[in-house]
């Protein structure tokens, strides 16, 4: 699980961990993390929870945790796509791409791909979505947006509708294989993520986190599709445990597949790779 760390990814772990799964928690910062993984571990009496390295603005640092997992030996029988960010301001990853486009959904999408090698017939991919994909556009050029044209919440929903495509292309053709893949709706969820930074954040907080999930109440359709809680064969699409339908211009969207394409093509620019 990516993400693990904190949040609606911390509280994803605990529960996994208390119905005793073997957890592995893919996070950024080892300081941050390992104090958290023991909580958890201590917590729940689950020993068998393992925190790697893994930092999705780098395609570097993904293709070593991959390899990780390949040299010990490591199935996957559940990938939870959990992390994402949503920066303030115009920042690039180390690849020099777009940092909300290339955590959220090209580094997302990469992990994805190689972790597919690790999995079988009934396993079980589970990606976070937002509802802001509705206002999502992606452009001409979404893997390459520009620096002046940059908003928080346009960067945001650009990279949550593409994930959203990339989830619904996965789907299709992962059903041969015998692999779930689902999406996961947490609503708006209290994190540090929605913190603006700006002086009416006091107010907004006594206005309207009161009505916001918290980070457990967010993770349950995760968790729930997670443990095996919707068919493969059914919906894609989950808000509170239950099937959300979505506009033929996105479950039939030329772009799923396009854009499937355009992020194969960059990701092998960066990274040299023949094959993903």
């Amino acid at each position: 699980m990516t993400g693990a760390n904190a949040g609606m990814g911390r509280a994803l772990a605990e529960e996994l961990a208390f119905a005793g799964k073997r957890v592995v928690m893919a996070c950024r910062s080892m300081e941050r993390s390992m104090p958290v993984r023991d909580e958890i571990a201590t917590a729940t009496e689950n020993p068998d929870i393992r925190l790697l390295p893994l930092d999705l603005s780098s395609f570097g640092s993904i293709l070593a945790f991959a390899g990780r997992l390949e040299s010990d030996g490591i199935a996957v029988k559940t990938l939870i796509n959990n992390a994402g960010v949503m920066n303030g301001e115009f920042r690039t990853t180390a690849d020099g791409l777009e940092q909300t486009i290339g955590v959220n959904y090209t580094g997302t999408w990469l992990l994805t791909r190689l972790l597919l090698h690790r999995m079988g017939p009934g396993s079980r991919i589970v990606n976070t979505l937002s509802c802001t994909w509705r206002i999502g556009r992606l452009g001409r050029d979404p893997l390459r947006p520009k620096a002046e044209n940059y908003s928080r919440f346009g960067a945001y929903s650009r990279s949550k509708l593409a994930l959203l495509l990339f989830t619904l292309e996965l789907a299709d053709r992962m059903k041969e294989h015998g692999i779930g893949v689902w999406g996961a709706d947490p609503g708006v969820v209290s994190t540090g993520m929605i913190t603006m930074g700006r002086w009416f954040d006091p107010l907004a907080d006594l206005l309207f986190r009161p009505l916001i999930r918290t980070p457990r109440q967010g993770a349950d359709t995760s968790l729930w599709l997670a443990l095996g809680g919707a068919a493969p064969e059914g919906a894609v699409y989950y808000a509170g445990r239950r099937p959300k339908r979505l506009p033929r211009r996105v479950t039939g969207s030329p772009c799923r597949r396009t854009l499937w394409e355009e992020t194969e093509r960059l990701v092998r620019e960066k990274t040299g790779l023949e094959e993903i």
